[in-house]
């Protein structure tokens, strides 16, 4: 039987690929916002002063802060690398502008306006430091309404028995499900369906049925190098997640184990 399985360098291409073009797609999109929120200032405010870069940059990180919190490790959304790449080096890279900001200064200071220039210096980057750090605030407040919010029957299903059933999945770094990396999409589901925990690691080294060894090269550029999913939870949310974990996994290993768990989650008090 003929194997039609995608090569690996294959795979890597189209994921560098997809990922370019959605870096590409969204410097399109927060370029054109920035463009249109400059002719919106010529057509409502006028010169001299530069309000729309001040108000793309200010704006740019506050969405920059709020995001990459929003959806970090203790983040209430989950968002895979490509989507996180699209938002914050494509949209918010487009969006904001220092060159921009250091052109309408320059410009300031030769059409004679030297008050404003100082000004546009001196406030600009104090603006755009308060507005990440206000991003970042807002969405730390709404990770933490996560927790606080898990009572009730949430809270219930959030707790892990002591004697509970370690999930371990093996796939390779270039398996994919749906367009997306084969492991994002397996702790994805793992936390819709809310599982206790998940968590990815990469190996260095391995190999698998073919015998042929995954390492990182000279050149320290990653080969397709092996992943290992770690789900834990008691036996009955293990037992129904593998009816979806079967539909995802175009091969690898999967294997489970039953473990004592010490301490889950933060002690009470702190």
């Amino acid at each position: 039987m003929t194997d039609r399985r995608i090569p690996d360098w294959a795979m890597r291409a189209w994921e560098r690929f997809t990922l370019y073009g959605l870096i590409a797609l969204g410097s399109v999109i927060g370029g054109l916002s920035r463009y249109l929120v400059g002719v919106a200032q010529l057509a409502l405010v006028g010169p001299p002063f530069p309000w729309a870069i001040l108000f793309v940059n200010v704006t740019g990180s506050f969405i920059i802060g709020f995001y990459a919190t929003l959806t970090g490790p203790d983040g209430r959304i989950f968002a895979g690398t490509r989507q996180r790449q699209f938002v914050m080096t494509g949209i918010c890279g487009g969006y904001t502008t220092f060159s921009g900001f250091s052109l309408d200064t320059l410009q300031l200071i030769h059409h004679g306006h030297r008050a404003a220039a100082l000004a546009n210096v001196a406030a600009s980057p104090v603006a755009w430091l308060i507005a990440v750090w206000v991003g970042y605030a807002v969405a730390t407040r709404l990770n933490r309404l996560r927790t606080v919010a898990a009572t009730g029957a949430e809270a219930e299903n959030l707790q892990i028995p002591r004697h509970a059933t370690l999930l371990r999945i093996f796939v390779d770094e270039s398996d994919q499900h749906d367009g997306m990396p084969l492991y994002e999409a397996i702790v994805l589901k793992a936390r819709e369906m809310q599982l206790a925990g998940a968590t990815v690691f990469r190996g260095p080294a391995g190999y698998g049925q073919s015998s042929q060894m995954h390492l990182a090269n000279a050149l320290g550029v990653p080969d397709t190098l092996p992943l290992i999913i770690e789900i834990i939870d008691g036996e009955d949310a293990v037992s129904r997640f593998l009816p979806a974990l079967d539909e995802m996994m175009p091969g690898g290993m999967v294997t489970m184990e039953k473990v004592e768990v010490l301490q889950y989650g933060r002690p009470a008090g702190r």
